[in-house]
């Protein structure tokens, strides 16, 4: 890897990680709201830490080969191949967490559940998610729709599409939707919604605040990876649904701020 790949590899290392940032948030608010989760949270940010981490080791081995033009022709399409892999991971991945996260938030509205602090986290997670997909599928464009860059397409530069000839492009469509996405997540902090205790659960009247147990799945590894939405198993399989035995019941929302409050 030579010193000027850093520069690159930063600015694509970047979205991986806002992108498992959100998941965390998400893993945070199926804590919160267990009852609509539709899976395990711990299991699902390990998940999608797995993809992040195999979409920065496809993004740093692309970008320390496209970073030497002098190689050749083998490795620079090496190198092409493994960033635009890294590309389509990232665009199922976004799309996965928008498959969760609409089915959460649509269990939630069903629900009752319609809390400013679980709204405002899902709208910030929405709009930040989307900034990122849009900058994933601006750098599709670049990738897939121009020729890879040589050192004798460098020497006709007119053959490259204007988003590799014009610096504008990368400003517009990838560094300021990075910096937009972690604005998002500073002016809509979660921390301003979601309790600090993992245990502490918002209780199916969509008002009170519980804490309750470690929410926990006793079956085994194996199970739980050929099995992860616990669909074989009757009630979820062995996780233990704590907050069936807490005095509250769904369809009691009171009306009021959608502020919860706590006990």
């Amino acid at each position: 890897m030579t010193p000027f790949s850093h520069p690159p590899g930063l600015t694509q290392d970047a979205s991986p990680v806002l992108e498992l940032a959100n998941f965390l948030i998400l893993s945070r608010l199926f804590h919160f709201v267990p009852y609509f989760a539709p899976m395990h949270p711990t299991r699902m940010l390990v998940t999608f830490a797995c993809l992040a981490a195999v979409i920065e080791l496809l993004t740093i081995a692309g970008i320390a080969y496209l970073s030497n033009r002098d190689l050749p022709d083998k490795s620079l399409t090496l190198g092409d191949t493994l960033t635009k892999a890294s590309l389509v991971v990232q665009l199922l991945v976004v799309s996965l967490f928008y498959l969760l996260a609409g089915t959460f938030h649509y269990c939630c509205r069903t629900g009752g559940i319609k809390a400013g602090s679980v709204v405002w986290p899902l709208a910030a997670s929405y709009a930040s998610m989307g900034l990122l997909m849009a900058r994933t599928l601006y750098r599709m464009v670049e990738h897939f729709g121009n020729p890879l860059v040589s050192t004798k397409t460098l020497e006709e530069p007119l053959t490259l599409g204007p988003a590799v000839r014009y610096e504008w492009y990368f400003y517009v469509l990838d560094a300021s939707l990075v910096l937009v996405a972690v604005v998002v997540w500073n002016a809509v902090h979660p921390g301003r919604f979601l309790p600090a205790d993992a245990q502490k659960y918002l209780a199916q009247d969509g008002v009170t605040v519980l804490k309750g147990p470690e929410w926990k799945d006793s079956r085994s590894l194996t199970e739980t990876f050929f099995n992860p939405f616990a669909m074989l198993t009757a009630r979820g399989g062995h996780q233990k649904q704590f907050w069936e035995h807490n005095g509250y019941a769904l369809g009691t929302v009171r009306r009021g701020t959608g502020v919860p409050r706590r006990t």
